[in-house]
């Protein structure tokens, strides 16, 4: 269990959000001044995590990120594929390259690079998508139809949180010459927006989750997951996820996108936990009191491909089963008759708990947590930086009507 002198020292370090308004730009030159807003972290990044890769995992990374930048290639030049993912898939591609163009990748060097070169921007870029991160999500129905996200968002690749120079939310702007939508992501700074929470004016909310996978059996033809995530948050409500998934695959690594939006008039919830050419829905029913709660392993073991595809040692797989029995038994205990605006606090304090160390609501990890609550009417997001503590004084963000 970590002290509260440890856990406020993290949340204190960064001093809360830095908040970048794009929304003046069009997407390209958007993602273009984040890369150059975070372009002296992104270079520290690749010197520290180029400096401790063995040279086989090295090697095999950067042939996955110029074995993924030729199948975008060959996607693009194909004109039979879906015009919607085609167009989002472009979009992706000249964003990424204009996001490492102001991060400074064409001239980045370094010794373990020497064997791959010559290196394009977009290369290296796709180098950097490779994620790792931790987190949970949660998701619950209220009596009214409405439902509630709940969000940490960890990071426990760089131990003494280097990973971080500070706590990014950037606004884009991705929505037509006659629909205004803005877009809000949490960044990491070395991956672009989607595989971290993020949300959209017109009520489309999504977090994710990394799954611990083995290396595929492939090494050619793949596609990183988190590009998936990117478009999925770019299209927002007005398309299938499992389209976008199923036409991107087979992927390297996996994740679980937890999905909340406004359809028809109704909150829709749920889940898509895939990986190499996996995809494994979830859909929060309608009954009040029913929840949905995901960590970094498959939440459902008996599809046999999900026992094949994870990878992970025995120890940590029981410490996330009990990451997942505390909140089971916690939410085993919750009064269902709590109002709508009380559900929200019964959140914000099961995340303040510290039972179980790094593996708990607040550990030394987190970076960012992140309430949702979205109604048919609207929304509304309690946003706070570093672990959650009693007493803190979160933001209050109002998602207006659809």
């Amino acid at each position: 269990m970590h002290s509260l002198h440890d856990l406020r020292a993290v949340k204190d370090r960064f001093g809360g959000f830095t908040f970048l308004d794009l929304t003046g730009y069009d997407l390209q030159a958007a993602h273009r001044h984040l890369g150059e807003h975070v372009r002296p972290q992104v270079h520290k990044i690749l010197n520290q995590r180029l400096d401790r890769l063995n040279p086989v995992k090295c090697n095999l990374l950067m042939k996955q990120a110029q074995s993924c930048a030729e199948l975008l290639t060959d996607k693009l030049a194909d004109l039979r594929w879906d015009s919607v993912i085609h167009g989002a898939l472009q979009e992706y591609v000249d964003c990424l390259t204009a996001w490492g163009d102001g991060a400074g990748l064409k001239n980045f060097g370094h010794p373990a690079l020497a064997g791959h070169i010559p290196l394009c921007t977009l290369d290296l870029a796709l180098f950097l998508q490779h994620d790792s991160t931790g987190c949970q999500t949660g998701m619950y129905r209220q009596a009214d139809g409405s439902v509630i996200l709940w969000h940490t968002e960890e990071d426990i690749e760089y131990e003494d949180g280097s990973g971080f120079d500070q706590l990014r939310i950037a606004a884009f702007n991705v929505g037509g010459d006659n629909n205004s939508v803005t877009m809000h992501a949490f960044i990491y700074p070395d991956l672009l927006p989607g595989p971290a929470f993020g949300w959209r004016s017109d009520g489309y909310t999504q977090a994710v989750d990394t799954l611990h996978t083995r290396e595929a059996p492939f090494q050619n033809d793949g596609m990183l997951a988190n590009i998936a995530t990117w478009i999925t948050l770019r299209l927002g409500p007005g398309y299938e996820r499992t389209r976008v998934i199923g036409g991107l695959a087979p992927f390297f690594d996996g994740y679980a996108l937890n999905v909340v939006s406004v359809q028809g008039g109704k909150v829709q919830a749920e889940k898509f936990e895939f990986a190499e050419n996996h995809n494994l829905p979830n859909v929060l029913g309608d009954k009040p009191g029913g929840f949905l709660f995901q960590v970094n392993i498959f939440s459902q073991d008996d599809p046999a491909w999900a026992k094949e595809v994870q990878d992970l040692p025995s120890a940590d797989h029981r410490l996330y089963l009990k990451r997942i029995n505390r909140t089971q038994k916690i939410m085993q205990n919750k009064d269902h008759t709590i109002g709508e605006v009380g559900d929200m606090h019964f959140f914000l304090d099961m995340m303040t708990t510290n039972t179980g160390s790094v593996w708990s609501y607040a550990n030394i990890h987190v970076k960012a947590y992140f309430i949702l609550r979205q109604t048919a009417q609207g929304g509304e997001i309690w946003l706070g930086h570093g672990p959650t503590l009693r007493g803190d004084k979160y933001m209050v963000i109002q998602i207006p009507p659809c």
